[in-house]
């Protein structure tokens, strides 16, 4: 319970200034120093996937973002998000941003996706525990060694 406890106030803490916002342009994101959007005609779908952490059973919720056109690995707002792993049906992409949602924002959230975009909405999803993974910044300080940014 320590342990969940912990890893949820470090993840509540790195976050305090990040926000997201719903349009009809796309999703907004920003880390509190940078914005970027994902508009709605670069996704295939978009989806709520949740698990339950430990024995304590609290769900641990995400929306997953399923791009049609190229996702940039090392973008400063959105590589955090991106994700490599087997889609859950073959027609969607193995890349994906996934944005973790606190459990008292998921509604408000999805209810803002679903009056956008009904069309890409994929439903719900459970996972398995530990699905949220992390970003892969061995890879990005590697793919921006020499950049300007």
């Amino acid at each position: 319970m320590g342990v969940i406890s912990v890893g949820s106030l470090v993840v509540a803490w790195s976050g305090r200034r990040s926000s997201v916002s719903v349009d009809d342009a796309g999703l907004w994101v920003s880390n509190g120093k940078v914005g970027n959007v994902i508009p709605w005609q670069s996704l295939a779908g978009v989806g709520l996937h949740w698990s339950k952490a430990g024995k304590s059973g609290v769900k641990m919720y995400s929306i997953e973002l399923f791009p049609n056109t190229h996702i940039d690995r090392d973008d400063p707002v959105l590589w955090p998000m991106v994700r490599d792993e087997e889609p859950l049906q073959p027609t969607l992409p193995r890349l994906r941003y996934r944005l973790p949602v606190p459990a008292g924002s998921r509604e408000a959230l999805v209810t803002a996706i679903q009056q956008q975009v009904p069309r890409l909405w994929l439903g719900e999803t459970e996972r398995e525990a530990g699905y949220m993974g992390v970003p892969d910044r061995k890879g990005h300080r590697e793919r921006t060694r020499g950049s300007s940014g």
